[in-house]
C-alpha cells in the first residue's frame, strides 16, 4: 500500500517585494511629515497674525483714549508769546493730558507722539515722549519736533516697533475763524501759535491718525484711528465766547 504525503511549504515575501513595501512606507511618511509641517507653519502664521492684530487693537484703543483726553491750556513760549497746548503737524503731535489709566496719578504731562530712531533696536519706533506740565515754565520746539521745557527732563514710552510712517490730520475750522463754520481736514494744527501770533485757536473737532508698519513675514496693518477730542466742544465754546466778548 502506497501512502502519499502532501507537505505544504509556507511562502514568505521576496526581497523585491520587501523593498517595494519599504519605499511605499517612506513615501507615505514623507507626505505625512510635509503635511504636518505645512499645517504647523500655517497655524503659527495665523496665531502670529491674530496676536499682532490684538496687540495693535489694544495700542490703538490706548492712543484713542489718551489723546482724546487732551486738555486745552495756555502756555508761554521762549519768545514771550502765548500758545495753545494742542499743536500738531503731519508727523507729530504735542498735547497735554494725564498719564494713561494704568498709572494715572491725576497730574498733567506734556506728551509728544512721533516716530523716532531707536538705537538699541536699530529701527524706527512709535514713541510717546512725556514730561511734567508746568504752566509757569516756558517751552520751545526743536527742529526735529521735540518739545523742550525749561528745567525739565523728558522721558519716553515706546509704543510700537517696525513703524514706517505716521500721518495725522485735523478736522476743524482753519485759522481759528469762528465766524467761518466750514470745517475741513487740515495737515497741521496751531503751528502759527508757536510765535505767539495766534491765541484763540480751538481744539480740532476730530483727529485722524494713520500708522504704517514695515512689511514683514507676518504683516498686519494698523487700523485707521479717527477720534473726537473729549474737551473740544467745551474749549471751542469758551474760545468762541471769549472772542465774541472782545469783538463787542
Amino acid at each position: 500500500m502506497t501512502i502519499s504525503c502532501n507537505t505544504s511549504r509556507s511562502r514568505g515575501f521576496t526581497l523585491v517585494e520587501l523593498q517595494i513595501a519599504i519605499v511605499i512606507m517612506a513615501i507615505i511618511s514623507i507626505l505625512l511629515l510635509g503635511a504636518l509641517r505645512l499645517t504647523s507653519l500655517t497655524w503659527r502664521k495665523v496665531t502670529d497674525r491674530q496676536d499682532a492684530a490684538e496687540h495693535q487693537f489694544l495700542l490703538s484703543q490706548m492712543l484713542r483714549r489718551h489723546i482724546s483726553s487732551a486738555r486745552l491750556m495756555k502756555v508761554r513760549m521762549d519768545s514771550g508769546g502765548m500758545a495753545d497746548s494742542f499743536i500738531g503737524g503731519q508727523g507729530y503731535l504735542h498735547y497735554v493730558a494725564p498719564f494713561p489709566r494704568f498709572i494715572n496719578n491725576g497730574e498733567l504731562y506734556w506728551w509728544t507722539l512721533k516716530i523716532d530712531w531707536d538705537e538699541s533696536a536699530q529701527q524706527d519706533v512709535l514713541v510717546l515722549d512725556y514730561q511734567p506740565f508746568d504752566a509757569n515754565r516756558s517751552l520751545s520746539f526743536d527742529a526735529d519736533s521735540s518739545l523742550t521745557i525749561e528745567g525739565k527732563t523728558g522721558q519716553r514710552l515706546m509704543i510700537a516697533s517696525d513703524i514706517d510712517t505716521l500721518v495725522l490730520a485735523y478736522y476743524g475750522v482753519e485759522g481759528g475763524d469762528f465766524a467761518n463754520d466750514d470745517a475741513q481736514w487740515l495737515g497741521e494744527w496751531n503751528l502759527m501759535s508757536l510765535d505767539g501770533s495766534r491765541v484763540n485757536s480751538p481744539l480740532p473737532q476730530l483727529l485722524n491718525l494713520k500708522v504704517g508698519v514695515v512689511e514683514q513675514e507676518v504683516y498686519q496693518p494698523w487700523p485707521e484711528i479717527v477720534m473726537a477730542l473729549r474737551y473740544a466742544s467745551e474749549a471751542n465754546s469758551v474760545n468762541k465766547a471769549t472772542k465774541s466778548d472782545k469783538d463787542e
